[in-house]
């Protein structure tokens, strides 16, 4: 006899509500089980992103360090940000580049897709597309959203490659 398990993809919808629509969308779904349990499930519903690694000349990768509120203090991040609609994810990328870092492809440079993924499945639909730029080079201020980003106290920090990946 084999034991029969219910599988939360055989669950049945039975409703879908937006809890928070801006500026983060949150979502509350309640599922039917094939056993017959009701369970809610929660996560975040995101548009896909983009996430760029910055290299220079000299090697050295740009990373945003801001201060993240959830938290509670500053990160080392790279480059990432929500793809526009019918925005090619290559340009998006160098856009968030630009925002975040002030920063821009050199004449000579590529933009190399890396591959895509969920980041964390189990709590957002969020999917990433990520890049390698390079070499890059300064090109003025980061410019920031005019969102929320203008409230984040961000700044650009330059690593050596072998640093960065290890950071």
């Amino acid at each position: 006899m084999t034991n029969w398990v219910a599988k939360m993809k055989d669950a049945t919808l039975l409703s879908s509500e937006v809890l928070v629509a801006k500026p983060k969308r949150f979502v509350r779904e309640l599922l039917r089980m094939p056993d017959g349990q009701e369970i809610e499930w929660y996560f975040a519903d995101t548009a896909p992103s983009v996430m760029v690694v910055p290299v220079t000349e000299d090697g050295d990768v740009i990373l945003v360090k801001q201060y993240r509120h959830n938290l509670k203090k500053d990160t080392l991040e790279l480059p990432a940000g929500i793809v526009a609609a019918d925005e090619p994810t290559a340009e998006a990328a160098l856009r968030e580049l630009v925002e975040e870092t002030g920063y821009v492809l050199a004449d000579s440079g590529t933009v190399h897709a890396l591959g895509s993924y969920y980041a964390l499945p189990s709590e957002t639909n969020k999917y990433v597309h990520l890049y390698l730029a390079t070499p890059v080079r300064p090109n003025g201020k980061a410019q920031g959203d005019t969102e929320i980003e203008k409230y984040f106290d961000m700044s650009t920090v330059h690593m050596p490659f072998d640093e960065a990946i290890l950071a």
